[in-house]
């Protein structure tokens, strides 16, 4: 177990890895045409703007966006350099993570029957157990170590109309995992300096156009440390497509606080397991406003 899942497990509430997930804004642009973002931010920088939340911020309101449905996940390992024990284990999560009692608990995000709050018509849709379309290790047309979220975009456009990816709809979620060695820039922030993890739109509207994905850069982390980034931004880009535009959520958003925190983010430093009859994962729990508060125990998956 890794330094930050022992503590996680001891239920103490710092979040130990050197990457941990705070909401919050960053530019007036992060949500615009040039997209929609959420970051995970180090601790260091939630304290430097002052965004790091506490349980008792509020529950989650509905802002009258759309949510994923019945959720298709797609792994992307982005070149032949990515940890050896994420190409090898991401399968086996992703596959199990869409169709699992920790998907079921989603549910009560549904928007069926529900307006925003702000008296924006919603999206009238029910959260299903969702599918993993496979595992694809793509050779980057860009071939930089440094590069930004408009050129993560375009390299994943690039490969979908290539066909080296499966195409895009409104329920479809890539993961993409990178090697240690590549830094992406995102917004005027830095992964592993100021982010460890994000879930994008490609625009800040809803549009039949969007593709939806989670960029994951390695940090450091374990595999465990892994599961656990990827379960929350998993959780968050279904519960909330058209991420927060910093700090007042408005339509096109889904499910946040008032203050922009998604579902992830009130319960840092909480892990729960994730079985199936194979293997045992760990993912992170996420705040339900059936209970007031963080999701408690293990998941299990067919």
């Amino acid at each position: 177990m890794s330094r930050f899942l022992h503590v996680a497990a001891s239920a103490a509430a710092a979040f130990v890895l050197t990457i941990p997930a705070w909401a919050g804004p960053v530019k007036s642009t992060v949500a615009t045409d040039e997209g929609a973002i959420h970051f995970m931010y180090t601790p260091q920088y939630a304290k430097q703007i002052g965004r790091v939340p506490e349980r008792n911020s509020g529950e989650m309101e509905y802002f009258g966006g759309p949510v994923f449905s019945k959720v298709k996940v797609v792994s992307v390992i982005w070149g032949p350099n990515v940890n050896s024990q994420t190409v090898q284990g991401m399968p086996g999560f992703l596959k199990a993570l869409p169709n699992s009692t920790f998907q079921d608990q989603l549910g009560e995000y549904s928007t069926k029957g529900l307006n925003g709050v702000t008296g924006h018509r919603g999206t009238n849709q029910t959260i299903k157990r969702g599918t993993f379309l496979g595992q694809f290790v793509i050779t980057p047309h860009n071939q930089k170590t440094t590069i930004s979220n408009k050129q993560v975009w375009e390299e994943l456009t690039y490969q979908i109309s290539n066909g080296n990816l499966p195409a895009h709809d409104q329920n479809t979620l890539y993961m993409i995992y990178f090697p240690a060695n590549v830094t992406i820039e995102a917004f005027g922030l830095v992964s592993c300096q100021a982010f460890g993890a994000y879930h994008y739109t490609s625009s800040g509207h809803k549009h039949p156009t969007n593709i939806y994905y989670g960029v994951m850069p390695d940090c450091g982390y374990s595999f465990d440390d892994h599961t656990i980034v990827s379960a929350h931004e998993f959780a968050e880009a279904t519960s909330d497509n058209i991420p927060t535009p910093g700090t007042n959520p408005n339509y096109p958003q889904a499910w946040n606080t008032s203050d922009g925190y998604e579902i992830g983010d009130l319960c840092e430093g909480t892990s729960g397991m994730l079985t199936t009859k194979k293997t045992t994962y760990y993912v992170q729990q996420v705040y339900l406003n059936s209970t007031g508060n963080c999701s408690t125990g293990n998941y299990t998956s067919p």
